[in-house]
This record gives structure tokens, sequence and C-alpha cells, in this order.
């Protein structure tokens, strides 16, 4: 199958988001109903229906009598949604209706379809395959929807799911280099732990280590990422190339 085209069971939604979160359109491209509906082989409701939803999420940017534009990478941006998460987690931890060692037993094993109901069936990551930056980065957010989740509340497991679909590029190239995907791993260890034992401060404490060492490197983080996407949006293959990256910044 063209890596244009959707999978068959792919909504136009489905596809288009998990390109925007890939960044495989040009910063500032222009998305043109017709083209994605031809691309996609659909009517341009479906594409005019999902570029609306993306835009309310934040993934893509509007201008009025325009249309709907592919978004820029910016330091500052990312910074604010991981500041957002990281409060949002902490509250979720502080306020937990169930013990934190429901929370920690999703930590410890990501397999887990649910844990007493708070796990959402999102939890499903091998641990085996996390010494790939990928699926690392994809676990990590699982597990912040799972603490998420012992919110019970709605609105804070959206807004966790939106923050992780906003910043999952630039912790993808982050977790490419191998210093800092080791790290990453020991920290979700010290997570669990921590949440095993109950210890609220330890576990904040650790959640507040991932969300400083992401900023000191965003600036870094966000310049390749806009370079990878430039690259990205003009290549026939969908596929993200290896980048070397630098551990100076650790």
């Amino acid at each position: 199958m063209s890596p244009d085209h959707a999978p068959n069971h792919a909504s136009p939604y489905e596809w288009l988001r998990k390109k925007t979160i890939d960044c495989c359109f040009r910063p500032g491209e222009q998305l043109i109903l017709g083209k994605l509906a031809a691309r996609l082989r659909v009517s341009e409701t479906p594409i005019r229906e999902a570029l609306i939803r993306l835009q309310s999420e934040a993934l893509l940017d509007t201008m009025p009598r325009r249309g709907f534009f592919a978004r820029t990478l910016e330091s500052k941006e990312m910074i604010s949604v991981l500041q957002f998460n990281y409060a949002i987690l902490k509250f979720s931890v502080e306020q937990a209706i169930h013990p934190l060692d429901r929370a920690a037993s999703v930590v410890c094993s990501a397999t887990s379809a649910a844990v007493n109901g708070i796990a959402p069936e999102s939890c499903t990551t091998d641990k085996k395959s996390l010494d790939q930056p990928l699926e690392c980065a994809r676990y990590v957010e699982q597990v912040w929807e799972c603490i998420a989740a012992l919110s019970r509340n709605d609105v804070v497991m959206r807004a966790v799911s939106n923050a992780n679909d906003r910043t999952h590029y630039v912790r993808m190239i982050d977790l490419e280099d191998a210093g800092r995907l080791l790290r990453t791993q020991r920290l979700m260890e010290e997570l669990s732990d921590a949440l095993q034992r109950s210890e609220v401060a330890t576990a904040i404490a650790v959640m507040k280590t991932d969300l400083d060492g992401l900023i000191q490197r965003m600036p870094a983080l966000v310049n390749e990422g806009i370079s990878r996407a430039y690259t990205t949006s003009s290549s026939a293959s969908a596929n993200l190339r290896l980048y070397a990256w630098s551990s100076e910044a650790t």
C-alpha cells in the first residue's frame, strides 16, 4: 500500500491525525480539501470535518477565508504544553481516588488492559520493546494517560491525551539518544517504585525531572523537528530517518 493512502480501516480523521502528530506536512503547508479528498479517495465532507476537529485540538492552524495549515513546531508552545501536562498529572496523583499502588501496577506492566477499571485500553506496549525510541515514547505517553485516569475526570484525561499528541514528535526525537532513552526508562521505574510506596512527593519529583530535562533540550529538539518535517514532507518515504542525536544537552 502506498504511504499516501489511508488504510481501509482508518478514517480520514485518524489518518490526518497521525500525519499531523508525526509532522508529515511541511510547516505552514496549506491543506487543500480537494487534494486530500482525492488522495484518500473520499468526499470533501469527511476531510473538512476531520480538519475542523484537528484544529480544535490545536494540531492544525486555520486562517479566515484561507483554510487549514500545518502547524510549525515552536519551543515556547511545546514548553507550555509540557508544563500544563505536568500540572494535570500532579493533580491526578495528589487527588487520586484509588490507592497509588494501582497506578504503579500499570506503570510496572504496560501490557495490563486495565487495573480495576482505571487503566485505559491503550496501555498495551510490550516493555521488551522499550529500547526503541518510538515504543518508549508511546509507553511514557501511556503511563501519563494511566496516571490521568486516576482522577476519574474525563476533561483531565482528554487534556493529557492531547498533550501527548502535541509533544509526541519532539519526545520521540529526544529518545533517539541512547543515554536519554535509558534515563527515561529508569525514571519510569523510579516513578513506579514511588507509586508503589504511595510516596506522592517522590512521584511528583520524578515527573518534574522528566519535565525539566525536556524543557532544557526543547530549543534543539524543535529545531531538529522542523528540519525533519521539511525533509519528511518532501520525501516519498514515510519513514523517519535516524538521527545521531547529541547527548550534550543532557
